[in-house]
């Protein structure tokens, strides 16, 4: 994997080239996906399905905590994803692994301007949907600092400050 040391031009093509690149599947069943946008935070894409056709039913937003990153949380939405695709309660769950900004991929974002607050970090979680024409969530899952952002963008969406298309998480789960 291409690192940010060195050389920073070229490797930082190299990783954004990665980073770009189609789903990876790295255990048979589960697809990944790795994307990255300017002035959008980066994210991971986590699907379990047997059928690469079939349509995710529900979108989960896992967010990590201080000095994290969305890939602390491969191994438990990996997990998640498998418990709940061989459910009958339901079917084809995606599973997005959010780097809040300033932290993993999103650290070198340009347009996620200051104040760093609960509240802009909400704001991206919106744009995020926004820009990159996701479903808003269904479940909110965040960790410690990530916890307080899950709230703040469930609080907001419930207000309308994202706009009438906004959808509350049906369900945040925080630590």
């Amino acid at each position: 994997m291409a690192s940010l040391k060195s050389n920073r031009g070229l490797k930082l093509n190299l990783l954004t080239g990665f980073l770009n690149s189609r789903s990876r599947s790295r255990n048979p069943g589960f697809h990944w996906k790795t994307t990255r946008t300017l002035k959008t935070l980066a994210f991971e894409e986590v699907r379990f399905s047997t059928d690469d056709n079939r349509p995710h039913a529900s979108t989960v937003f896992v967010l990590h905590g201080l000095l994290g990153s969305g890939r602390n949380w491969r191994s438990f939405a990996r997990n998640l994803a498998s418990s709940l695709s061989s459910s009958s309660l339901s079917s084809g769950w995606r599973m997005a692994l959010v780097d809040l900004r300033n932290h993993g991929n999103s650290a070198e974002i340009e347009g996620l301007d200051p104040p760093h607050d609960m509240l802009n970090s909400a704001k991206d979680l919106a744009d995020l949907v926004k820009f990159e024409c996701l479903d808003w969530p269904d479940v909110v899952i965040g960790h410690s600092m990530g916890g307080k952002v899950a709230l703040q963008f469930a609080l907001s969406c419930a207000r309308g400050d994202y706009g009438p298309s906004a959808a509350p998480p049906k369900q945040v789960i925080f630590r």
